[in-house]
C-alpha cells in the first residue's frame, strides 16, 4: 500500500486529488492540508511512513518546491500545478512526475503506477508488469541546452546515449545534447519501458526494430548491448513480450 499525503491551497484541486485517489486500491491518502507547514509538520510526526507527498508549487503561505526540500528524504514527490515554468527545476529535485492540472485520471494513474515501480510496491493491486506504461502525448520530459528549456515528448525518444557529463537524445525530431548523467534520465524514463542495455545507452523498447546477439537496431542505428546487461535484458525480454 501506497500511504500519500496532498497540499494544494485550493480546496478544489484536493478534492480531484481525493476522488482520484479513492479509484486506486493500492493508494491511501490518509490527509490532505491546505496549509503547507502544516503539512510539513505532519510528515515528520506521523507514525506512518509517508511514501508519497502530491504537492501543489504556487501556494500563498510557501512555495512547494521549497516544502519539498524540507520533506522527509524517503518521500517521493508527485508535482501537481497549473505553471509549467517549474517543470525543470521539479526534474532536478528528483520528483516522480509532474502534473499539469487539469491532468485526467489516466495521466494520474501513470504517474501512480511510476511511484509503484520506484518503491517496488508489492500487492495484490499492483501492476504485475509495472515497466509496461506505453507513453502517450501527455507524458514528456523537459530538458536545458543552449541556455533555453525544451519540452521532449517521451514518446519521441528513441534511445539516449552518455558520453561523460553530457547525453545525446536522439529522437524522432533530431539530437539535443544535454549536460545530464544517464543515471538521472534513467530513474524518469524505466516507467515507460526504457532499458539500460549498455554503460553508455539507454533504449525505448518501444522503437526497436531488431535485436541480434549484441546489437539493438534502432533508426538504423546498432546500438551494442554491454557484456553485463545482457542477463538483465534477456529477463526483461522474457517477462514482458512474448517470442515466438
Amino acid at each position: 500500500m501506497i500511504t500519500a499525503i496532498a497540499v494544494d491551497d485550493e480546496m478544489n484541486a484536493l478534492g480531484i486529488i481525493r476522488e482520484f485517489s479513492q479509484r486506486i486500491t493500492d493508494l491511501d491518502l490518509i490527509q490532505t492540508f491546505t496549509d503547507p507547514t502544516n503539512a510539513l509538520q505532519f510528515a515528520f510526526a506521523s507514525k506512518k511512513k509517508i511514501d508519497l507527498v502530491f504537492l501543489d508549487i504556487q501556494m500563498n503561505r510557501l512555495n512547494g518546491l521549497t516544502l519539498a526540500g524540507h520533506l522527509p528524504h524517503n518521500s517521493r514527490i508527485i508535482l501537481t500545478t497549473a505553471y509549467p515554468d517549474y517543470a525543470l527545476q521539479g526534474y532536478e529535485m528528483d520528483v516522480v512526475d509532474y502534473l499539469l492540472k487539469p491532468f485526467s485520471f489516466e495521466r494520474f494513474e501513470r504517474a501512480i503506477q511510476k511511484v509503484r515501480l520506484l518503491l517496488k510496491v508489492s500487492t495484490e493491486q499492483a501492476y504485475e508488469e509495472p515497466r509496461k506504461i506505453k507513453p502517450t502525448g501527455d507524458d514528456f520530459i523537459f530538458v536545458r541546452t543552449d541556455y533555453k528549456t525544451i519540452k521532449i515528448k517521451i514518446s519521441d525518444i528513441n534511445y539516449i546515449e552518455g558520453s561523460g557529463n553530457y547525453v545525446t537524445l536522439h529522437t524522432t525530431r533530431g539530437k539535443i545534447l544535454v549536460l545530464q548523467n544517464l543515471k538521472k534520465f534513467e530513474e524518469q524514463l524505466t516507467p515507460y519501458q526504457f532499458i539500460r542495455v549498455h554503460k553508455s545507452f539507454i533504449v525505448s523498447f518501444n522503437h526497436i526494430e531488431s535485436i541480434e546477439k549484441g546489437w539493438i537496431l534502432i533508426d538504423k542505428q546498432e546500438i551494442p548491448i554491454g557484456e553485463s546487461y545482457r542477463e538483465p535484458f534477456q529477463q526483461f525480454l522474457n517477462k514482458n513480450y512474448k517470442q515466438f
